[in-house]
């Protein structure tokens, strides 16, 4: 493979520890661990502008998706209209404050926020611009949270579970937040993590001859999880990022496992309790997670039903499971590492956020769903409860060590580094 540097880099498995040499890449290749096949780095064509477009593009939609009418609903004569912004503002006024918060923080402050860290630290790359390193250090925290595109499918849900009844209109800012949903996942398709960082501040290199193709540890190296720079194992903190950096998440299993109780606990009620009221001509209906579903099922609804079902009761408890036995692995087995359990580890810290769906469902037909006795939608106790488990989950997979899964292992290779280089569908 052609290249335009002499020197490979020193790279650290973030996954599974092992110490190996990343080649040069080419715009349109990636880079992938010898052992655990984690991609390591994937370069990207043209990484200043077309990031930077295409958040400015994501944005500007943005803005387009809160000037207009949203979404309207005609039933019985009567027509509901909402604005992008009324998802969360509606909630607020109807004593859901917590709720509220938390729907406008994942649709509208999280994403704007993130585009315009884009923006700003692809500018600051020909500019140089002050605070490169703190927007950096909160935009990769952040990403995990930004959920438009569960939001989106959201959405297509409570457009099934209306239609029947009611007549829906699409406004002029549901096309735009179409859009921004499609140019802000774009955007994090073609953001390349390590050019980025490596346009702050070079990254730091050991001072020390190393052996590439054995583990962090047994080169008393330790790896920056903020900017993925490697660091003697006696550096309390990151010289490029000035994150603080130990060779291992503290009392990782002890967090995970804290967490993963507590979403237990909070589940059994997020389950029992209602997380929807529905009034229809004056008659009060209370509806639980299980309940919407079989509701749907009964309709004949089939893979909407499936879909809540999936999402708000297979995932979340499939993830707790995985994850009490991940930390199982971790702690007795000598057998734990390996590609099978790092991918469902990569697996469930992936798709556990999808289960916010069922919340971002109940809280748009709240907004949307306002007739009085005629017909209207509440969210019940249950939907803040249900997003705390969603969120604690989310919050044990961040707190999970995978590599605390690899560190009984013996040492499985002694080649400097390996790549699979492929052609980039950006």
């Amino acid at each position: 493979m052609n290249s335009n540097t002499a020197a490979d880099e020193l790279v650290l498995c973030p996954h599974c520890d092992l110490l190996q040499y990343l080649p040069p890449l080419a715009p349109g290749e990636e880079a992938h661990c010898l052992r655990c096949q984690h991609q390591l780095d994937a370069r990207q064509h043209n990484p200043v502008m077309r990031p930077a477009l295409y958040a400015a593009s994501a944005l500007l939609m943005l803005v387009l998706a809160n000037l207009f009418p949203f979404v309207s609903m005609a039933i019985a004569g009567n027509r509901s209209e909402i604005h992008f912004f009324d998802t969360s503002a509606v909630l607020f006024t109807e004593y859901q404050q917590v709720l509220a918060i938390l729907i406008w923080l994942f649709i509208q402050a999280v994403p704007a926020f993130c585009m315009l860290a884009v923006i700003y630290l692809k500018v600051g790359m020909r500019y140089r611009l002050p605070a490169r390193i703190w927007v950096a250090r909160v935009l990769y925290m952040l990403k995990p949270w930004s959920m438009v595109d569960i939001f989106l499918m959201g959405l297509l849900i409570s457009f099934v579970k209306l239609v029947a009844t009611a007549e829906i209109s699409l406004g002029m800012s549901f096309w735009a937040f179409c859009l921004f949903c499609l140019l802000h996942l774009r955007t994090f398709q073609v953001l390349d993590r390590h050019a980025l960082w490596a346009s702050i501040a070079p990254a730091p290199q050991p001072d020390k001859k190393i052996s590439a193709g054995s583990t962090g540890l047994d080169q008393q190296l330790k790896l920056c999880h903020c900017c993925t720079a490697v660091l003697p194992l006696q550096q309390r903190h990151c010289s490029r990022c000035h994150t603080r950096v130990t060779s291992r998440l503290p009392a990782s299993i002890q967090k995970t496992l804290a967490l993963l109780v507590t979403a237990c606990v909070l589940y059994i009620p997020a389950n029992i309790l209602p997380i929807m009221r529905t009034v229809s001509f004056g008659e009060v209906i209370d509806s639980t997670i299980i309940s919407g579903f079989i509701l749907m099922w009964q309709d004949g609804e089939y893979p909407v039903a499936i879909i809540i079902f999936l999402a708000s009761v297979v995932i979340p408890i499939v993830k707790i499971v995985v994850m009490f036995w991940l930390c199982y692995l971790a702690t007795t087995s000598k057998q734990a590492g390996g590609k099978r359990s790092g991918n469902v580890y990569r697996l469930v810290d992936w798709v556990g956020r999808w289960s916010m769906v069922d919340v971002l469902v109940v809280a748009f037909m709240a907004a949307l769903v306002r007739f009085g006795l005629l017909a209207s939608v509440y969210p019940g106790i249950a939907a803040v409860l249900f997003a705390a488990v969603v969120i604690t989950t989310m919050l044990a997979a961040v707190s999970f060590d995978p590599r605390l899964l690899w560190d009984k292992q013996e040492q499985t290779t002694d080649q400097p580094f390996q790549y699979r280089a492929e052609g980039s569908t950006t």
